[in-house]
């Protein structure tokens, strides 16, 4: 597998906000530092490409204010890597804004607050109407991600914000504010956690609920993706180590990024992830991409929460009805945390597989499953680049029904050709992810506490056979095959 999946490019330090937690602005060292001329640009990019790198994330600093941006964003996607910008939306060249917008697949927006007295506590600068500016001219060209913080100044702004980027067509991601160290802002970070998962089934509202885990119980905590699958770049091009929120060398930037990454500089700060400097590190961008690459609580949690958030952005935000019954899923939700937290499961000491499987004679005994795995199972299974690739997972078999059946319900429903029995069942959707995931992992997985997925089993079926008797009315044999398939897994 890739060793190397993400870049994290600071393309320029500076910055046209003065955000009072930020020290970009305010230390020395960020000071004047060169930029990278874009054909220098390119050129890491490609290196780190050839490294493995898949995803980056230009940031800053103030990451529209390097005047190449676009151009690298365009260079990267031709590449097949994946983009991402966040801005703070100040910038008044509209132009560029479009430009950048148009161009990069996650186009996030940072706002805090409606209100411009608490936007200037918070960001040191009069300029509320100038994000607003920006953003009805981006909306445009791609609808934004509004990035927010949520914290003592606008934690009793929620429901207005979920309600503006609703007005917006927007997709608002809540986030608590925490300290980097993890030591100051805790109980913040606890409260602004709950008021964040009570709005997790609000429409538009994108909540990590792993990302919220994570502040919540070090149990939910992977490795460190710094150095190992997460490369960090300052504008000039040096490589920070052991990242950008602890930096305690720079690797300078010398055109060959395969001699850096196999130097002795790099290669000692790659082989330690427990280094004084980060200790209670909360600084979730370093651990999230490690998620994905050990099959325990940690990832379940993450492939429920990423799906339920692809369900509302691609279907459930278009319709009415289906969080009228947000007290349910909360209920529902509660009991698939309670199963999932108990199958944690530690990771040995330079561990490369997904999960640890151990050949008996009869089969693959694993810590994870309940039952042992036979040999052709278990070697399907380790050609796996992350756990999203895996089958014995839970979101494998859901987004069959995902593909097969919501977009077609999704697709009738919004043109009119369907009605009735195809709105309930996709107002059903959430709750039936939620019961699958509750099934799947009670049922296959060693989890600790009682459970009782027989139940569950019980409405999943019932559901299952209603879309296929729908599927079976408009005549679409592929509904029906689905549906059969996935409840004949239910069968004892």
């Amino acid at each position: 597998m890739n060793r190397y999946y993400c870049m994290r490019f600071y393309v320029t330090y500076r910055c046209n906000s003065r955000c009072r937690y930020c020290n970009v602005w305010q230390e020395e060292c960020f000071r004047d530092v060169k930029e990278l001329a874009p054909e220098e640009a390119e050129e890491l990019i490609r290196q780190c490409h050839a490294a493995g790198v898949r995803y980056i994330d230009f940031t800053g600093g103030e990451p529209t204010l390097y005047p190449h941006l676009a151009r690298l964003v365009r260079y990267a996607r031709r590449l097949g890597i994946k983009t991402e910008v966040t801005t703070n939306a100040i910038l008044n060249d509209h132009g560029r804004m479009r430009e950048i917008a148009g161009c990069v697949d996650k186009w996030n927006l940072s706002l805090d607050t409606l209100n411009p007295d608490t936007y200037r506590k918070i960001r040191g600068v009069d300029c509320f109407d100038a994000v607003m500016e920006t953003l009805q001219e981006t909306v445009k060209v791609r609808r934004p991600k509004i990035m927010t913080v949520v914290s003592r100044e606008n934690s009793q702004e929620l429901d207005g914000l979920i309600l503006f980027a609703q007005r917006s067509g927007a997709e608002i991601y809540l986030n608590p504010v925490f300290s980097y160290a993890g030591t100051k802002q805790a109980e913040d970070t606890a409260e602004f956690s709950r008021q964040i998962l009570a709005r997790i089934y609000r429409p538009y509202t994108v909540v990590m609920l792993h990302f919220l885990e994570f502040y919540r119980d070090g149990a939910c905590r992977p490795p460190c993706s710094a150095n190992v699958r997460t490369l960090t770049f300052a504008p000039d091009g040096a490589l920070m180590l052991p990242c950008y929120h602890a930096v305690q060398e720079v690797a300078a930037w010398s055109g060959n990024l395969k001699k850096m990454l196999s130097g002795g500089t790099f290669q000692s700060y790659a082989a330690q992830t427990k280094r004084a400097c980060c200790r209670n590190c909360n600084v979730v961008p370093y651990f999230g991409i490690s998620f994905n690459y050990w099959l325990d609580s940690c990832f379940l949690i993450q492939s429920y929460s990423e799906k339920l958030n692809h369900l509302k952005r691609d279907f459930l935000n278009g319709i009415t009805g289906w969080q009228q019954e947000e007290e349910r899923l909360h209920l529902h939700l509660r009991e698939l945390l309670s199963i999932v937290r108990s199958l944690h499961i530690e990771r040995e000491p330079g561990e490369e597989w997904l999960y640890r499987a151990d050949w008996t004679g009869a089969g693959y005994e694993t810590k994870v499953y309940r039952e042992a795995l036979d040999e052709a199972v278990y070697s399907g299974e380790r050609k796996a680049q992350d756990c999203w690739q895996l089958t014995l997972v839970p979101h494998y078999d859901f987004d069959r029904i995902y593909e097969s059946v919501y977009r077609k319900l999704y697709w009738g429903i919004k043109t009119g050709a369907y009605g009735g029995e195809a709105v309930r069942l996709l107002n059903e959707a959430a709750e039936f992810q939620l019961r699958w995931w509750k099934w799947y992992v009670g049922k296959y997985m060693n989890v600790t506490v009682k459970c009782f997925p027989d139940k569950e089993a019980g409405w999943i079926s019932a559901y299952l056979q209603r879309i296929a008797a729908w599927g079976g009315a408009q005549g679409d044999g592929e509904i029906v095959q689905t549906a059969e398939e996935l409840s004949s897994m239910l069968t004892p």
